[in-house]
């Protein structure tokens, strides 16, 4: 039996520059640069809140790593490199692995690119993948990624599948379905003569301006969807889910369909449906979730007016917003009480007099 190594890298470029020690001429061997680390200063949010977080964000070069006799361990895709230390910087530490110990790997001499990140754990029915706004800014990117590097890969590894968004969005990339593997077992063990392993958007800098380029040029921009008449101005409710949801929402719609707004549940919507409604709308109000990174499809001078509970404090659709041109108003709400235990998870109750400010602040 195996067990999950202790010993780690904290960044992959520290396992390149140990294993070209003797030979710097190696690192493109090993390590290819896709895009460079950026600094940017995006503009505030816009409302009548204090903004949460500074201006100025930092992202990290992305990259993609050969990673010679490299293993895939757990469900979770940990990589090990092969003096048995984990790259933590390409994955999201579970602890219910620890003490883990697993079967001798599957060995193949084929070359395996990895595009697991996050938890992926059946018996536990937990799926970071599952999760939109993960799978479209922290999953597909990756497949830009090694697209770019030009490496030839013979598999690709995934973590378990379940929605129609998933088959939809790597239909609409074209990607090659055949190559495939979908890992469905915690105790997932493999070693690969190449194994390839792209970086992490989160992990170099939440919704770096790449993987927003990437979804708007091979989706946004690359797909035949045209535009629908009736959502210019479109509320997002939460109505089917089972946190974050707005408590007074009837309310808000009282407000808002006064003003125009035709009120959306995209859980049941196809893709090209949200792209096509996305893509039509000028004005969006919503509170904060997945579903948010469908502003990527909104047309540049757009405005994003995000309902956030005030337990929660996230940039990643403001970011996406800069990145698209979309005008981001942020209105901080109070949740419903008692707290929920889940960080995150507290539902919202907007103040609909500072609803009707940020619409009046805003134009609408």
């Amino acid at each position: 039996m195996y067990a999950i190594p202790d010993q780690v890298y904290a960044k992959t470029i520290d396992w390149v520059m140990d294993c070209t020690a003797f030979d710097r001429s190696l690192i493109p061997e090993f390590y290819k640069i896709i895009h460079p680390g950026e600094k940017l200063h995006l503009e505030a949010p816009g409302g009548f809140d204090p903004p949460r977080w500074a201006s100025e964000c930092h992202f990290d070069p992305a990259f993609v790593a050969v990673v010679p006799n490299g293993r895939v361990m757990t469900g979770n895709g940990y990589v090990v490199t092969s003096n048995n230390k984990r790259l933590l910087d390409v994955e999201l530490y579970c602890p219910d692995h620890d003490g883990m110990l697993l079967p001798p790997p599957e060995c193949t001499a084929e070359t395996v690119a990895t595009l697991i990140w996050g938890w992926n754990m059946p018996e536990k029915g937990i799926f970071t993948q599952a999760v939109y706004g993960h799978w479209f800014y922290d999953i597909l990117p990756r497949i830009h990624l090694l697209e770019q590097s030009g490496i030839p890969i013979d598999k690709y590894l995934i973590g378990m599948l379940h929605h129609p968004f998933q088959y939809e969005s790597l239909s609409m990339l074209g990607f090659p379905m055949d190559k495939l593997v979908q890992v469905g077992s915690s105790d997932f063990h493999l070693m690969a003569s190449k194994l390839v392993v792209p970086a992490v958007p989160l992990m170099v800098g939440k919704s770096p301006r790449w993987a927003y380029q990437f979804l708007r040029q091979r989706l946004g921009e690359g797909q035949p969807v045209g535009q629908v008449g009736g959502y210019e101005r479109i509320y997002v409710s939460r109505q089917d889910a089972a946190a974050r949801f707005v408590v007074n929402e009837d309310e808000v719609m009282s407000v808002l369909s006064q003003r125009g707004f035709t009120k959306i549940v995209p859980t049941p919507l196809t893709m090209r449906d949200k792209m096509a409604i996305y893509s039509s709308a000028s004005v969006v109000v919503a509170p904060f979730g997945s579903s948010n990174i469908n502003i990527t499809f909104c047309p540049p001078g757009a405005k994003l007016i995000e309902l956030s509970p005030r337990t929660v404090v996230d940039n990643y659709f403001w970011k996406i917003c800069r990145h698209a041109g979309v005008d981001y108003y942020e209105i901080v709400c109070d949740i419903e009480y008692p707290p929920k235990p889940a960080v995150g998870a507290d539902n919202i109750v907007v103040d609909i007099d500072k609803l009707l400010n940020v619409l009046k602040l805003a134009g609408i």
